[in-house]
C-alpha cells in the first residue's frame, strides 16, 4: 500500500512539474521580449494551450483513478518526444534534459500506480 501511495504522489508531482516547465519554456527563449502585462498574459495564455492534455486528467487525478493515470502514461509518452527533440536538437537546452528526466520519472510512476492498482 505503501508504494501505491508513493508513485501516485510521483505521478502527480510529475503532472505538476510538467506545467512548471511549459510555462518556463514559455518565457525561457531568446527571441522573447517581455515589455508589458500584455506579453505575460500571452504567455500564460501559451502555456495553458500547450497544457491542455493534462488539465483534461485533472478531475480524474483527484479520484485516483487508474485509467487516468494510464492515460498520463500515454500522454507523458508526447511530451517524452517533444522534450526529446529539444533536448537533443540543435540547440541544445538543460531545461529540456530536465523535462526528459521529469517526464521519464512521471511515466514509469504512473504505469506502476496502474499496475498495483490492477493487482489489488
Amino acid at each position: 500500500m505503501n508504494t501505491l501511495r508513493i508513485s501516485y504522489y510521483l505521478a502527480l508531482t510529475g503532472f505538476f512539474l510538467q506545467f512548471v516547465l511549459l510555462g518556463i519554456g514559455s518565457f525561457d527563449r531568446p527571441d522573447i521580449e517581455i515589455n508589458g502585462i500584455y506579453d505575460v498574459f500571452l504567455g500564460l495564455l501559451w502555456t495553458t494551450i500547450k497544457g491542455i492534455p493534462w488539465l483534461v486528467l485533472v478531475p480524474g487525478l483527484l479520484m485516483k483513478s487508474k485509467n487516468v493515470l494510464a492515460w498520463m502514461s500515454y500522454i507523458c509518452l508526447v511530451y517524452f518526444i517533444i522534450w526529446m527533440l529539444s533536448a537533443f536538437g540543435a540547440e541544445h537546452s538543460n531545461l529540456a534534459t530536465l523535462g526528459v528526466v521529469i517526464t521519464l520519472i512521471q511515466f514509469l510512476a504512473a504505469a506502476y500506480y496502474t499496475r498495483l492498482l490492477k493487482r489489488q
